[in-house]
């Protein structure tokens, strides 16, 4: 081989590397670009895109739970008072106890709790639509353009408790009113967040005008639990 062809094969091999190079300066080129990109698309998402969607989010979660939990009451019949309260009276005519049927008590609150549920999980397989306008944070794009959905998971805790309260009406007269409290949780799932939202519903179950002097004993109860004997 001559001094040719040696410095032929050095000048080709010397080619070859610097094109090698060159290729994985342009393949490290294109994963910075790729990588900046999705950086920059992550604070974006976390720093503006996060907050709006919590915010307006978090307002259709609770709408939605609460809406759970008036049709879980709208489920359920009338209740009667005397099905839930038993008042007593002594020889005089005066009230001697107010005793609550826990049994009753126990298949209203089931009853409420499954209805909520079951409303829930019915409403939460949907998700919740927000307009894509109203992502962006500009007040004139509010409520524009299609909707994204967003995940909303019943995390499954429905709580139903009772509280009561005793309202002088007149002379020897106090109305007595029962309300169920209805819990509901769910989650809201966003690409790189989950946010717990709960709601507290509060109805009027039952209501009744007690005639004779009630016992100092039951006017400052609040929880008909206290009732149950």
């Amino acid at each position: 081989m001559n001094c040719d062809e040696i410095e032929s094969e050095y000048v080709l091999s010397k080619f070859k590397m610097s094109k090698k190079r060159r290729n994985r300066k342009k393949v490290f080129a294109v994963f910075l670009v790729i990588f900046s990109i999705f950086f920059l698309f992550f604070l974006y998402f976390h720093n503006t895109l996060n907050p709006l969607i919590l915010y307006y989010g978090e307002a259709e979660v609770e709408k939605l739970l609460v809406n759970a939990s008036n049709e879980a009451i709208l489920d359920v019949n009338s209740v009667s008072y005397d099905s839930l309260i038993q008042i007593s009276y002594a020889s005089d005519n005066t009230i001697s106890s107010i005793v609550c049927n826990g049994s009753e008590i126990n298949v209203l609150s089931n009853s409420l709790v499954m209805n909520a549920q079951n409303r829930l999980d019915e409403n939460a397989r949907l998700g919740i639509n927000i307009p894509i306008g109203t992502l962006t944070g500009i007040s004139f794009l509010i409520g524009k353009g299609s909707n994204v959905n967003f995940a909303v998971n019943p995390i499954g805790s429905v709580k139903c408790t009772f509280n009561t309260s005793f309202t002088s009406a007149g002379i020897n007269q106090t109305s007595h009113k029962i309300y169920a409290l209805i819990e509901c949780e769910a989650s809201l799932i966003l690409p790189f967040q989950m946010k717990k939202i709960n709601t507290k519903t509060e109805y009027l179950i039952s209501e009744f005008l007690i005639v004779g002097k009630v016992p100092d004993t039951y006017l400052n109860i609040t929880s008909l639990n206290d009732l149950i004997k």
